[in-house]
């Protein structure tokens, strides 16, 4: 009895599992590289195309540049669910997102328009410098970050000066930038 099971299990592992590698193998097979996601438990639900991680969850995604880890994330997939359209972490959320680090409460991924939205006291971080604020919002393809405050928490920006020297060899190293991430308005 023991034996059937471990067959049942294992059937319902690879129903479960197949189509997430179904569409995660289609986009390697395009060339780009697969994203890894670890958690406690996996949760997925074919009728309303959702996948939720639960548990010390780690997603690292090489092609986009970006690691995310919280205490639980949902993705939302196409209806054939072989596209992540959304993903929300939530819960002690911290990621990588190139150069930048980011924590907040709740971050919002759109994968296609290479998207972040961050809230619940949100902050970004860039070398040494740091910008809070109630809401950020990176476009990772544009290099371009909007940060928005309220009247009870106003953008915060601690922007630390470069050095002359410092600042001409950051430049002249290929793929270095100096720039902080900036709002709309210069606040």
């Amino acid at each position: 009895m023991r034996y059937r099971g471990s067959v049942i299990t294992a059937i319902v592992l690879v129903n479960l599992i197949v189509p997430l590698r179904f569409g995660f193998a289609q986009e390697q097979s395009k060339g780009k590289s697969p994203v890894t996601i670890t958690s406690d438990r996996l949760e997925v639900n074919r009728k309303v195309h959702t996948a939720v991680y639960a548990g010390n969850v780690m997603a690292d995604d090489k092609e986009r540049g970006m690691v995310v880890l919280a205490d639980k994330m949902e993705f939302f997939f196409d209806e054939k669910m072989e596209r992540i359209q959304k993903g929300i972490a939530t819960g002690n959320v911290r990621a990588t997102i190139k150069e930048k680090k980011v924590t907040a409460d709740q971050l919002e991924l759109f994968p296609d328009e290479d998207k972040a939205v961050l809230t619940g006291n949100p902050r970004a971080w860039q070398d040494n410098d740091l910008i809070t604020g109630t809401k950020i919002t990176i476009f990772s393809k544009e290099d371009r970050a909007i940060v928005e405050g309220d009247p009870s928490k106003r953008v915060t920006a601690i922007l630390y000066p470069k050095s002359e020297g410092a600042a001409r060899s950051e430049t002249q190293a290929p793929g270095k930038t100096d720039k902080p991430i900036t709002t709309p308005g210069g606040s």
